[in-house]
């Protein structure tokens, strides 16, 4: 009997030795793709990040109701809109110090922000909200990011040094009325849609609005023909949303990226001069400019981003060059009057849904250095034709797929290459003749998005059977 009470206190000793361990969620509790956690199943209170998270997309755990503390990973840099929206119990995030962008409404309606008392509420670098109340406010060093609507109407700012920033997210000042001086330096490189909407500095600003190192804020003024200052070198988003006043717009050389929306639904806007120098055209930048005619990129060009000229419906060529150029989803969607479009040989690759719904585009000339396009690039456009060479990428991946031409050259369109067709773009190039935007596109034959004597000679070659 002695023994078997000798056993059973061992084995008690033993079962008070194991550690109490608090439930964490399980890694099948995530939806993760390529580092980026796109939703969140899983109903612990507790979470933890896997290791392999860099990014929580867009809503990941909005709404949830259960959770209250969340550790990051410690490669975690980046959290998206409203990923943490309506989490009503979250109280606690451990392990921010990685996280260098959130974005808008993310902690919205969690104690985690409504219920912190730091004047400055952070995350790793990222500055979430103002709690003070001084009128002269100056950000603490180690803050590089003011989040979205970070100072949202705070009417007792006068004014605010952004001396260590590098972003200012959308509505950061939003309806700061009393804001009228802002203190900034070249290190600042973005700033969002209404960042100082409704204050007394923006109110205070002339024609063109800049802030750090030519970075174009906003655009106030009234004429119709607008030329951007040389010493603007980034166009920030929004800048010129829904302007209906302005027609004509020259862009430096010295500005290299036009953000997002930047000329969204300039409904006049008939005529853009780009200038060697552009790298950049960010998302939607152009969307909507229902005047725009013709459309010419620099050779410098490296991205034309998401639906950057959808809905164009008045554009019915483009001449679109760069340099290693990536043009994304849905650039040229809906442009309902798109006949004819010239990629010059420095497009390297073209995004599925480029031209999506262009009922009316029949031409399309694509180089042997495009190497990357799918029958996806033309959805539902249902008359268009593939000019390329026979031996070119886009030749074997189309075949079958749209309609292909060979016929590089053809500026006469009688379906075949002749000396004739040389003639007819030395015509073209003196000004004798005006081709249609169809003979344009066949025009090109050597691929540089720009129909010159070069052409002439390139047919003669392709004639000669020397190309």
């Amino acid at each position: 009997m002695k023994k078997l009470i000798s056993v059973f206190c061992a084995i008690l000793v033993l079962v008070c030795m194991v550690p109490v361990i608090t439930a964490f969620s399980a890694d099948t509790d995530f939806v993760i793709e390529d580092g980026v956690l796109t939703n969140y199943v899983g109903e612990d209170k507790n979470v933890v990040i896997p290791s392999s998270v860099r990014v929580i997309s867009y809503r990941a755990f909005a709404g949830n109701k259960n959770i209250e503390s969340v550790k990051f990973s410690d490669e975690l840099y980046s959290i998206g809109d409203e990923a943490f929206y309506g989490c009503t119990s979250l109280k606690s995030i451990e392990n921010a110090d990685s996280v260098r962008y959130v974005g808008a409404l993310s902690f919205v309606d969690t104690p985690f922000l409504s219920e912190a008392t730091d004047e400055f509420v952070t995350l790793g670098s990222v500055l979430l909200h103002y709690n003070g109340a001084s009128s002269n406010v100056t950000i603490p060093d180690g803050i590089s990011v003011i989040s979205a609507y970070a100072f949202l109407s705070n009417t007792s700012i006068n004014s605010v040094n952004c001396e260590s920033i590098t972003h200012i997210g959308e509505g950061a000042f939003y309806g700061c009325t009393a804001l009228s001086d802002v203190i900034s330096t070249k290190e600042l490189v973005y700033v969002g849609p209404d960042a100082f909407y409704n204050t007394a500095w923006l109110n205070a600003q002339s024609d063109f609005v800049t802030l750090g190192d030519g970075l174009l804020v906003a655009y106030k003024g009234s004429g119709a023909d607008v030329v951007i200052p040389e010493n603007v070198k980034r166009i920030a988003p929004n800048s010129f949303y829904t302007n209906k006043s302005i027609k004509t717009v020259e862009i430096p050389s010295s500005v290299f990226d036009i953000g997002a929306r930047a000329f969204m639904g300039c409904s006049a806007l008939s005529d853009v001069e780009f200038n060697s120098g552009l790298v950049m055209i960010d998302d939607e930048a152009f969307a909507q400019c229902s005047s725009l005619k013709v459309l010419t990129t620099p050779n410098t060009l490296s991205k034309i981003g998401k639906g950057a000229f959808a809905q164009c419906a008045g554009i019915s060529i483009a001449f679109v060059d760069g340099d290693s150029l990536l043009i994304d989803y849905g650039a040229f969607a809906q442009c309902s009057s798109l006949e004819s479009v010239l990629l010059s040989n420095n497009v390297h690759a073209v995004g599925s849904d480029t031209f999506f719904e262009c009922n009316n585009l029949q031409y399309v000339n694509v180089s042997e250095d495009t190497i990357g396009i799918s029958a996806n690039t033309f959805a539902q456009c249902n008359n268009v034709t593939v000019i390329c060479k026979e031996d070119s990428f886009a030749n074997s991946t189309l075949l079958g797929k749209v309609n292909i031409s060979n016929n590089v050259g053809d500026s006469n369109l009688d379906g075949e290459v002749s000396v004739m067709d040389a003639t007819l773009i030395q015509r073209y190039v003196a000004g004798i003749t005006q081709p249609s935007n169809q003979s344009v596109a066949f025009c090109d034959a050597n691929f540089d998005a720009n129909v010159s004597i070069i052409d002439a000679t390139s047919v003669q070659r392709i004639v000669a059977k020397l190309d």
